[in-house]
């Protein structure tokens, strides 16, 4: 493969998900492949740790930016860049009896957004590398500051476990100190909520991925809409918040959200008890497959609960977004 020096590893955690499903209802199997990386556009790599343990830095690591991201995977590329991704620099390490690592480091330009492409198909996560991380068989992935990390282990006999850890914390040490998840994330309700479903992101495209809604973009959303994600139960209702730039967008988004629900809908709910003005004019639609849909806006912010499996649960989910938002807004 031209321009490349070992093989692309790249991300299998989210590679693996997206292999089995339909990558937002226009990819089909996702390819990975190597390619020759542009320049890096003035992007300076983090500084890797020489070695750590026996494992020694090789020379040479390649860089791709929001445009050669293609020539490393296809397909898959497109899920870095609906973030703020600036590049990757792909690194390797080797031991002297020849045993190999690929380490993918991501600047995804902001924590936000680290731990939006962490989260984006993470099953699990555990504490003690970076501010969070996730193994998924020979690769381990972590977020930390504005980089999002994965190590591939080249060889499958090894100790995946101990040589993941080993090498991950040595590359965590060497960047800056792990930040915040998005605050939007403290409006997703604790209780009821599915484990690891959590998700940030921004795009239609994204949506489509984690709930299929529609071929429109009918929330209106922008690479600048900041969205949160996530199952509860019974069954497995969809909570979604999305903070809009401003009041205006999200009462244009809500009307358009609302026809799109209208033509699906068979009966209309009013306003809730002891619902405020400010907070807008909740509406609760039962869809013809029997589920529940319940929206409403306060300020820059649009709530929807969608797939429920009762009235009650909509409006019961919406009503506690509500309360963690009047929190996040003080």
């Amino acid at each position: 493969m031209p321009g490349s020096t070992y093989p692309s590893w790249i991300s299998l955690a989210l590679r693996a998900p997206l292999i089995t499903g339909l990558f937002w209802g226009s990819f089909g199997v996702l390819l990975a492949g190597c390619g020759n990386p542009n320049s890096d556009n003035g992007a300076v790599p983090m500084p890797l740790p020489e070695t750590i343990g026996e494992w020694v830095l090789q020379a040479d690591p390649l860089t791709y930016d929001r445009e050669t991201i293609f020539d490393y995977i296809n397909g898959a590329g497109e899920v870095y860049r609906s973030y703020a991704f600036s590049h990757v620099v792909v690194n390797r390490y080797a031991t002297p009896a020849g045993l190999g690592l690929t380490v993918e480091v991501f600047d995804m330009g902001n924590a936000e957004d680290a731990f939006g492409v962490f989260s984006y198909a993470r099953e699990d996560e555990e504490e003690g590398i970076g501010a969070g991380f996730e193994r998924k068989g020979s690769v381990l992935c972590f977020w930390q500051d504005r980089f999002y990390v994965c190590v591939a282990a080249e060889q499958r006999d090894e100790d995946p476990e101990a040589v993941l850890g080993e090498v991950a914390r040595g590359v965590s040490g060497s960047l800056p100190a792990p930040g915040s998840r998005p605050a939007l994330m403290s409006t997703l309700p604790e209780e009821g909520r599915i484990a690891y479903s959590d998700r940030f992101f921004h795009t239609h495209q994204s949506l489509n991925y984690q709930h299929y809604l529609a071929r429109e973009n009918v929330l209106q959303l922008t690479p600048e809409t900041d969205a949160a994600l996530a199952r509860f139960q019974p069954g497995s209702t969809y909570l979604l918040v999305i903070n809009y730039e401003n009041e205006g967008d999200a009462s244009a988004a809500l009307s358009s959200f609302r026809a799109f629900l209208a033509q699906d809908s068979v009966t209309r709910g009013g306003a809730a008890a002891g619902e405020s003005a400010e907070s807008g004019v909740p509406e609760t639609v039962a869809n013809q497959d029997g589920s529940w849909a319940s929206t409403s806006q306060r300020g820059s912010f649009v709530v929807a609960v969608l797939a429920a499996t009762s009235e009650e649960v909509a409006n019961e989910l919406r009503a506690a977004a509500l309360v963690n938002i009047t929190q996040l807004q003080k």
